[in-house]
């Protein structure tokens, strides 16, 4: 084997372990759907509810920021998100008027909502809120 070979499939072997790694990052959301709310927020203590669309740009700009937060307490909370254009009837049901909304559920009932894409700040500050 040359050394552009090795070298070529060292570099593949970091690419991957790379891409896995990103691909473990994104997965510490769940999917919301309307048929799903219901049974994660009853068997969960504390859930956290990312409504969204795909058109929505502050939703993207907020995306990554409430990522960052699943994956610091993914131990502890669950984090999903919800898009509105597909769940009309979720959106409905809880009052989505804005997004993005942050629905906060403890125990299995509407506590709490974020309207609009905060900084990691002012999330962090509503997780410790529902944590205690």
């Amino acid at each position: 084997m040359s050394e552009i070979d090795t070298l070529v499939r060292e570099i593949a072997k970091r690419l991957e372990e790379k891409a896995e790694g990103i691909l473990k990052k994104e997965e510490v959301t769940i999917t919301i759907t309307d048929s799903n709310i219901d049974d994660i927020i009853s068997k969960n203590r504390v859930v956290f509810v990312d409504c969204w669309a795909p058109w929505c740009a502050p939703c993207h700009i907020y995306e990554p920021i409430f990522n960052k937060m699943a994956e610091k307490y993914k131990d502890k909370i669950i984090f999903g998100r919800l898009n509105v254009d597909e769940n009309p009837k979720t959106a409905d049901k809880y009052g989505v008027m804005n997004i993005p909304t942050t629905l906060i559920f403890l125990n299995g009932n509407l506590v709490d909502q974020i309207v609009g894409a905060v900084d990691e700040t002012t999330l962090e500050e509503y997780i410790k809120k529902y944590l205690v």
